[in-house]
């Protein structure tokens, strides 16, 4: 019986070689493992579920992105042809851009997963894969002298359910005399892989993006991608050029930002009546700088170190990517649009009245008669001590201090393009809106004849005549950018729109 079982057992270990030696095949088969022959090594990451039931976890230590980048290795890499597994949908590989592609128009986007551009619809599926991956609570040989398991582990020692969730255990081990080092090296390994997968798609991502905080304990944001509809080509008002001399100077390092010690960062305070333009000229500043937006509302921001932090750490953790986008000052425009209605900080300070010299000598005559009696000394004593302790407990509330030195404080910021938006300058602070600050206050109001002819010939892509635009001036009536570009929306021909346009 046992020379019958001698060449199936040298079958099975010559079908396992090329996974490993017939050592250690061998030794799989006859000899039990114990502590005393075998290193291992583990990555825990622990699992719960909300009230919504999804899956969060414990990122803490970032193991989960350790073990993602062993899973998406293990589905690269390990052969599982006619061995028990599982599926998985995982992270896909990036693929290379075409030398054709790079200068696509950006009414598509490249799609680093599918490589290409195409439409957005179907980006999330292209990010995934199917891959084949070692079954559960069983270890495999993955091979370099290796076994792996991928455990749940939902039970104590004792049996009982653990309270703080489940526990997602990936097990290393090795039988080698340098297990360690095959264990350090496969971990490094799979972790390189998966930094070349992310590098690549942040290197192949072209697109720019809108950052909108989210009121969350960390901090997380909302990213939503911008496009390059909206230019300065389709803009019109008084002040473009300038505008466009002083962005170039900026983005350049020319004029003023070109003298050494003069301060290299631009602020805009735009105001005016809605529907004037001001979110459609942030878009094309936007655009023209090829900057991200990262719109910054006082109203979430309890203290003034949660400003600071917003403005300088410049690392922002976003649903869906795995680590947090870090960007640079060079790269973002930070905007801070109806800063009257989102906080009361920027309100203009009232202004208290020292009183008179009649008021003080009145005063002082009582205290020498003795007139202030103790109880009004007892009951200010008691409001001194409340208003410390009240400053004590919000000693870092947000405040127009707080906001004034994020702008102008110690702490530099090169490069940083700000812009804030009003209906009523008249409310701001002086102190938040004084040269330094702003570089530039800009007044977005209602189109004259000429603006609005300008913006027709655009956007009806046609040469106005000298009676057409006679039309314009002599029915022009109180209007703003936003009425003429609905108006040239709605109207398929000139003469329609100004049909529609006399009778305003």
């Amino acid at each position: 019986m046992v020379c019958l079982c001698i060449p199936i057992a040298f079958t099975m270990i010559q079908q396992s070689m090329s996974n490993n030696t017939i050592w250690q095949t061998v030794k799989a088969l006859f000899v039990k493992p114990t502590e005393s022959v075998f290193v291992e090594r583990a990555i825990e990451v622990s699992i719960q579920r909300n009230t919504y039931g999804a899956k969060i976890r414990d990122d803490e230590h970032q193991n989960h992105l350790l073990q993602k980048a062993i899973s998406i290795y293990l589905a690269k890499h390990l052969d599982m042809t006619s061995k028990p597994g599982r599926y998985e949908l995982i992270e896909s590989e990036p693929v290379p851009q075409q030398k054709d592609e790079e200068d696509m128009p950006n009414d598509r986007h490249y799609d680093w997963y599918a490589g290409g551009y195409v439409d957005s619809d179907d980006t999330a599926i292209r990010k995934l894969r199917v891959g084949a991956l070692p079954p559960l609570n069983e270890y495999v040989n993955v091979g370099d002298h290796l076994e792996f398991s991928h455990n749940m582990i939902t039970e104590d020692e004792n049996g009982n359910a653990l309270t703080s969730g489940a526990k997602q255990v990936y097990f290393l081990r090795s039988y080698h005399p340098d297990g360690s080092d095959f264990i350090d090296a496969f971990v490094n390994k799979a972790f390189d892989y998966y930094k070349e997968i992310q590098m690549a798609k942040q290197k192949k991502d072209k697109s720019r993006y809108m950052y909108t905080p989210q009121a969350t304990e960390p901090l997380s944001f909302k990213r939503y991608a911008l496009s390059d509809e909206k230019t300065f080509d389709s803009l019109f008002f008084d002040e473009k050029a300038p505008l466009l001399s002083l962005l170039n100077d900026f983005l350049n390092k020319t004029g003023k930002f070109a003298i050494a010690g003069f301060p290299y960062k631009l602020g805009l305070l735009l105001h005016g009546p809605p529907g004037t333009g001001k979110t459609s000229l942030i878009k094309a500043i936007a655009q023209h700088t090829k900057r991200h937006i990262v719109n910054i509302s006082l109203s979430q921001i309890k203290t003034n170190q949660e400003l600071m932090d917003l403005l300088f750490d410049l690392k922002f953790t976003v649903p869906g990517e795995d680590l947090p986008v870090n960007l640079t000052m060079n790269k973002v425009v930070f905007v801070m649009e109806d800063i009257d209605c989102a906080s009361n900080v920027v309100h203009k300070r009232a202004e208290v009245e020292p009183p008179s010299e009649a008021e003080v000598a009145s005063f002082m005559q009582k205290v020498e008669d003795g007139k202030l009696d103790k109880d009004m000394f007892d009951t200010m004593d008691k409001l001194e001590k409340s208003s410390k302790m009240k400053s004590s407990s919000s000693s870092d509330k947000l405040n127009l201090a707080g906001l004034l030195n994020v702008l102008d404080g110690v702490v530099d910021a090169p490069g940083r393009l700000l812009i804030m938006t009003t209906n009523h300058p008249e409310k701001l602070d002086p102190a938040l809106i004084r040269p330094g600050r702003v570089n530039k206050k800009m007044l977005l109001g209602l189109m004259s004849p000429r603006h609005v002819a300008c913006m027709v010939e655009h956007y009806f892509d046609i040469e106005l005549t000298i009676k057409q635009k006679q039309t314009i001036v002599d029915c022009m009536a109180t209007i703003s950018p936003a009425q003429v570009e609905q108006m040239c929306a709605e109207h398929d021909t000139i003469d329609s729109f100004l049909d529609a346009l006399a009778n305003i």
